[in-house]
């Protein structure tokens, strides 16, 4: 009886022990996993730079979330066209081809539809009104040209290029599609990013004003905060509110999150975004219209607005090491832009983090753990 009593003490005494070094070795490969923000106002570019992400490391997409998608071009495209008609007459235009009112009509009456029932109301008829309203219609093309006064998606011109083919039976999901499709992100989004030995989750939280609550939510045991700011929007107004610039309102929300107690030590990835956007409208309207950048008084090129801009970022930081910030030009639309910045911004926190991360990986390989016995930081 002894020896028996003897024998299921050990094995208690051997299962504590195997449920022990469990919980270690979990809790190491916790620590391999990097926490990353991805924060910035309204039409920034966050989700796009996600959805890139995603397509680097093959992350493929469900097929209702393709579906989800094409129904998203053809929302964008009816949405925007009905702000473009919508402007008019405070712009003291009018239509100028006898069809265009009625075809007018037609589109609001389809968004209208659409909103208070989940049928299909994008018909053939509503794409060929779309198309005929964007390329034979004067007036649209006079109220584009006008679009900074309003607030319009970045993309329209996409989505109304490319309405026809939205429309076709056979119609498949692009890569670029996916990218520029615009569904506004609501709550929060955690996606999982494999680079052996690291694995990364990257948060995005919604840029909009009433989203901006739920952020608080994510601010723990933060790697790395990449904030986006939209270039496109220094002579734009934002969604929420047509008397607010975008960019002022991007610049007062850095403001803010990067000086948060939080966020004291944490590395900051400032990604100016839109840069292909941002240097088509420079040739035109200074960017001293924005009232933050009033006092710019540069050539009005490229790289010199950049830098003072980014400059003027800097500049907001009054919290921890300045030079934590590492500052990128990139336009989310294309995936090289995407790639490299990603590449960079994982090497610097490999870099950061180096001491650390390899006192885990020996000890992971110490206790066995066959995963990670051949793996280093250098890849």
């Amino acid at each position: 009886m002894n020896i028996l009593k003897k024998l299921k003490k050990n094995n208690k005494v051997n299962s504590k022990s195997l449920l022990d070094d469990k919980l270690e070795i979990d809790g190491l490969e916790d620590k391999l996993n990097l926490k990353i923000l991805l924060l910035g106002s309204g039409e920034s570019g966050k989700s796009t730079i996600l959805k890139q992400l995603k397509l680097i490391h093959k992350i493929e997409l469900q097929n209702d979330e393709k579906e989800e998608y094409k129904t998203g071009l053809k929302r964008n495209a009816l949405q925007c066209m009905n702000i473009l008609t919508e402007q008019l007459s405070s712009h003291d235009l009018d239509f100028e081809q006898p069809e265009s009112k009625e075809l007018s009509r037609l589109l609001k009456t389809a968004e209208e539809l659409s909103l208070n029932d989940d049928e299909n109301h994008f018909t053939k008829e509503v794409a060929n009104a779309i198309d005929f309203l964007w390329t034979k219609e004067p007036s649209i093309k006079k109220i584009w040209e006008k679009r900074n006064d309003f607030w319009i998606m970045d993309a329209a011109y996409y989505y109304f290029d490319n309405v026809l083919r939205f429309i076709d039976d056979d119609f498949e999901l692009t890569e670029e599609d996916y990218v520029m499709s615009r569904i506004m992100t609501t709550g929060i989004i955690s996606t999982e990013i494999n680079v052996p030995p690291l694995k990364f989750t990257v948060i995005d939280v919604g840029g909009q004003r009433n989203e901006r609550r739920k952020w608080l939510h994510c601010f723990d045991n933060v790697s790395a905060l990449l904030y986006i700011v939209n270039l496109n929007g220094y002579n734009s107004v934002l969604f929420e509110d047509n008397s607010v610039n975008r960019m002022q309102e991007c610049f007062n929300l850095f403001k803010q999150t990067a000086n948060n107690e939080i966020f004291k030590t944490t590395p900051i990835f400032l990604l100016f975004n839109k840069k292909d956007l941002f240097e088509e409208k420079i040739r035109t309207e200074s960017i001293n219209i924005c009232e933050e950048f009033s006092d710019y008084t540069g050539s009005g090129e490229l790289m010199d607005s950049l830098n003072f801009i980014e400059k003027k970022f800097k500049s907001a930081l009054n919290n921890g090491d300045p030079n934590r910030v590492q500052v990128f030009h990139i336009a989310a639309r294309f995936k090289r832009d995407i790639k490299t910045t990603w590449d960079d911004v994982v090497a610097k926190l490999k870099e950061i983090n180096k001491k650390e991360l390899d006192n885990i990986l020996k000890e992971l390989k110490a206790r066995n753990v066959e995963s990670y016995s051949t793996m280093d930081l250098k890849a």
